[in-house]
């Protein structure tokens, strides 16, 4: 995670109360996505047989945040079409394709931070099997467990990196809900200056956040609007569609289905999404604690946060 708390209302027109809490999580995520990719080296720019899936692509809320035209998704694309694809096939307790993901090593140091912020306090990120694996079952799992007096769990960024005219989807199953636990699927470009994020679903265990969607024009936390839209257990496919026109939310989209959320260029003061050359990065993560997981101590462990794919076209 990188930004923000989706809190409040869905869109511009946020209660102060919602702005606070929405400035407190994007300082805490700014920090850390950005403090992570620096240290990783990664760039802070701007990417056997037939199993369940590909038998299943064989066989076959609503708030704007503007008024403007309901856009259509894009058509999904054959296999072959993808400009990044990962189904996470592999053998049970095997790693990720580290060709396409990058794994977080640690939790950063947050400046001035929260009870839960504090490094004696926070969970932290490791690159372990016990943390970060394959299932056999062609899922990803980010697992957070208790280690000792620590809680470890695993974060992924994305090699690839997309720019204007994609959609990206993510078929995720949050078996997280529970007190401590921080599940994000997000998009994001960490450029110290110019930089923003995608936060297609995101949940919070502190207790006192709403969880959702938002778009966040900066990394400071500040400029954003937000949906709310909370998450179950179940397997869904959570999608945003970036076109010049803005940035549109599908869950389980179907053929024709109107957008839960739109974000329009117009809705943010200083909207980056459309400079030339702008991009984003996927990002998987389960945070415990911090300023949006809060006290694990009353949680369920291990929880585990499943994907099944993410796909870019």
């Amino acid at each position: 995670m990188l930004v923000g708390a989706r809190v409040g209302p869905e869109t511009a027109g946020i209660d102060v109360g919602s702005l606070i809490q929405a400035t407190l999580a994007g300082t805490a995520r700014k920090s850390e996505g950005f403090a992570l990719r620096s240290q990783n080296g990664l760039p802070n720019g701007v990417v056997y047989e037939m199993n369940r899936r590909r038998a299943m692509q064989i066989a076959g809320l609503g708030a704007l945040a503007a008024t403007m035209s309901v856009p259509v998704a894009n058509a999904q694309p054959s296999d072959t079409d993808y400009r990044f694809e990962d189904d996470f096939d592999g053998p049970a307790g095997s790693a990720p394709d580290f060709s396409k993901w990058e794994p977080a090593y640690e939790r950063e140091s947050m400046e001035d931070p929260t009870f839960w912020e504090l490094p004696g306090n926070v969970g932290q990120y490791r690159d372990s099997r016990e943390n970060l694996f394959l299932d056999g079952n062609s899922n990803l799992v980010l697992r957070a467990a208790k280690d000792g007096d620590t809680y470890y769990s695993g974060k992924l960024f994305g090699k690839y990196r997309g720019g204007i005219n994609t959609t990206w989807e993510a078929r995720v199953k949050f078996d997280c809900l529970t007190p401590g636990c921080w599940p994000a699927w997000y998009l994001a470009n960490n450029d110290p200056a110019h930089g923003g994020e995608v936060d297609i679903i995101e949940w919070y265990g502190n207790g006192s956040w709403a969880p959702g969607t938002t778009v966040h024009a900066n990394l400071n936390g500040g400029e954003h609007v937000s949906h709310t839209i909370a998450p179950d257990s179940a397997w869904h496919r959570w999608r945003a569609q970036w076109t010049d026109a803005g940035i549109s939310f599908w869950l389980d989209h179907t053929e024709g289905a109107s957008p839960y959320f739109t974000v329009t260029p117009d809705s943010l003061p200083n909207y980056q999404f459309n400079n030339p050359g702008f991009t984003l990065f996927p990002i998987l993560g389960l945070a415990v604690a911090g300023s949006g997981g809060g006290d694990p101590s009353g949680g369920s462990y291990p929880a585990e946060m499943l994907v099944d794919w993410v796909r870019v076209w």
